[in-house]
């Protein structure tokens, strides 16, 4: 049975609503979005990662609407937004409901995204400069760093930037937009994946792994490192799920 979600007390006055991901809206609408529907997408978005609206809640339009101060337009905006993000789906049935991931769904993205990763870091390994590198070296110290605190939304963030640095170098525009969509799809999963400790020290070694073959300008390696941490990664969460195992 799905959970009410009560969200009374978070309005929306003052709010940034690239705070929590400054380049996501762009690449969701295809043109800057209003600042309330922004907002609240934002927020929400954040609710739901943040494990604050529990998968299999269902969300009403009328109740979040009035529960923010704002219209329902904005609101039906960002339930849109989110199902294409696939954080949120709409059931003939149920109505709006908080995502639920299961195994087989989150094996099926990564199928897709893991071989377009590869070529994209592949290509990438020839073109990163020296900014680039640094800028990588940079966000790989930050990131370790926020793993320590356990603050999982920074880790999060910093992870992204991380693999963003690296398929921008790509020079491959077409490519890297797929990417940030298939991985926006995967947000509702990968949330799950910092709080899986005991992962995180062999992920921060395959990311070294990663930056270690761009600096060195070995683009095959650089590829098959990639490959390497996104199948760990599927393999830990969909069994963290309890429906992951291999056909």
């Amino acid at each position: 049975m799905c959970a009410n979600v009560d969200l009374r007390g978070k309005q929306f006055a003052n709010l940034d609503p690239y705070e929590s991901n400054p380049g996501m809206a762009k690449v969701e609408l295809g043109v800057r979005p209003t600042t309330i529907t922004a907002a609240v997408t934002s927020r929400l978005r954040d609710e739901i990662l943040g494990g604050r609206l529990a998968p299999g809640s269902r969300l009403r339009q009328a109740h979040v609407a009035e529960t923010y101060g704002v219209s329902t337009t904005p609101v039906r905006e960002a339930f849109a937004a989110l199902e294409r993000e696939g954080l949120i789906e709409s059931n003939a049935h149920r109505g709006v409901i908080v995502f639920e991931p299961s195994g087989i769904d989150l094996r099926e993205f990564y199928e897709i995204r893991i071989p377009l990763e590869a070529l994209a870091t592949e290509q990438a390994a020839a073109n990163l400069n020296d900014r680039d590198l640094e800028r990588m070296r940079a966000q790989l110290a930050r990131l370790e760093a926020a793993n320590a605190k356990g603050d999982w939304k920074l880790s999060s963030e910093i992870n992204d930037e991380f693999h963003l640095t690296i398929y921008e170098a790509a020079r491959r525009p077409r490519l890297a937009r797929l990417i940030v969509e298939l991985r926006a799809s995967s947000r509702a999963y990968i949330a799950i994946f910092p709080k899986l400790v005991d992962r995180l020290a062999a992920a921060e070694h395959e990311h070294d792994m990663i930056f270690e073959a761009c600096l060195a300008r070995k683009p095959k390696q650089a590829a098959q490192a990639m490959v390497t941490h996104l199948q760990h990664t599927v393999e830990v969460v969909a069994a963290s799920l309890g429906d992951g195992s291999s056909e």
